[in-house]
């Protein structure tokens, strides 16, 4: 892997994701789970990794503005960007494609891999995010973590992913007892 693409994008993702204390939160924990699963998974799936990583660093930064349209917006950002690193045609769209389609909306369709790669890891790493669990635990009901819970087991549509999701979700519906 090229670990100049790499540090490029650290630095371009870093100027959206250390603007407000949210995305600093982002940045620090969840961006670095997503990619920490992108990579296992895309190592188990045979991937591009990366398309992975680069997606796993981008995917989130059109939350500049809040959650709504947030895909769309990252994409949007990170076009130019994105077109500026030596990638083949194929790669760029497929790296917009994943950070697009990372929601679980699109997780019941005939994605490509890294598209599927991508959505599996943003659910692990909420599922997986110690800091982000125990303020869940603080400011929602117990209906409701079963909500996200449930929300995030039916986002992951790889069996590799599920096979690493089963112990934790097991794990966290038994502290809510």
């Amino acid at each position: 892997m090229s670990s100049e693409k790499i540090d490029k994008t650290e630095l371009f993702a870093k100027k959206y994701y250390l603007d407000s204390s949210l995305n600093r939160w982002i940045w620090a924990h969840h961006i670095r789970l997503v990619r920490k699963y992108a990579l296992e998974l895309g190592k188990i799936e045979n991937c591009d990794l990366e398309v992975l990583e680069i997606a796993a660093l981008l995917h989130d930064i059109g939350k500049i503005n809040g959650r709504e349209g947030h895909a769309q917006k990252s994409c949007e950002l990170s076009k130019d960007f994105i077109d500026s690193l030596e990638f083949s045609t194929k790669q760029k769209e497929l790296i917009l494609k994943c950070m697009l389609k990372h929601s679980g909306r699109y997780s019941h369709e005939d994605n490509e891999i890294e598209v599927k790669v991508i959505q599996c890891s943003d659910a692990l790493a909420i599922l997986f995010d110690d800091v982000w669990q125990e303020h869940c635990r603080k400011t929602k009901t117990k209906e409701e973590l079963l909500f996200l819970f449930d929300k995030m087991k039916k986002k992951i549509n790889l069996e590799s992913a599920r096979e690493i999701a089963k112990p934790k979700l097991k794990e966290l519906r038994y502290s809510l007892k």
